[in-house]
């Protein structure tokens, strides 16, 4: 049975070798139409260009469910991007706004390890969730992801 795998792997490294499924030569690949039309052809611009220092497309953020109540049921991680697309975020001048025109923030919550003792951590949790209340007075605000694998 090893021989069998053996021998059809063989024979498709040799088929590969000899062109048999170059895709260079073959025709209809999926390659883009040569065209003078196309604008910055071979460089992709992504969408997201000018985020803020630290933020990446590929960022992780924290996508919260909230229940009639405005309580958070559940949560999910996506990227920015994914969420910015959500939101049909884009440009105006420098300033990246939603699609209703207001300012979108990212915010850092806290994100700790070791415990710096029961009254320290409450009262730095306090200022944080108000830290975030104002700006979401102000801003839509994108809640990055604290990865609890990544503090330890």
């Amino acid at each position: 049975m090893k021989i069998y795998f053996l021998i059809v792997f063989v024979v498709f490294i040799v088929g590969q070798s000899q062109g048999q499924c170059d895709k260079d030569k073959m025709q209809n690949t999926n390659k883009p139409a040569a065209s003078s039309t196309m604008p910055n052809q071979g460089k992709e611009t992504p969408k997201f260009d000018r985020l803020p220092d630290g933020i990446k497309p590929d960022t992780k953020i924290r996508k919260d469910t909230e229940n009639d109540k405005g309580e958070v049921v559940t949560f999910e991680v996506i990227t920015a991007e994914q969420r910015l697309n959500e939101l049909k975020a884009g440009y105006e001048g420098e300033k990246l706004v939603d699609s209703k025109g207001r300012e979108i923030k990212f915010f850092e919550p806290l994100c700790r390890g070791v415990s710096q003792g029961f009254e320290e951590d409450e009262k730095a949790r306090k200022e944080k969730e108000k830290e975030l209340a104002e700006l979401e007075k102000k801003y839509t605000v994108i809640v990055l992801y604290c990865d609890p694998q990544k503090v330890m």
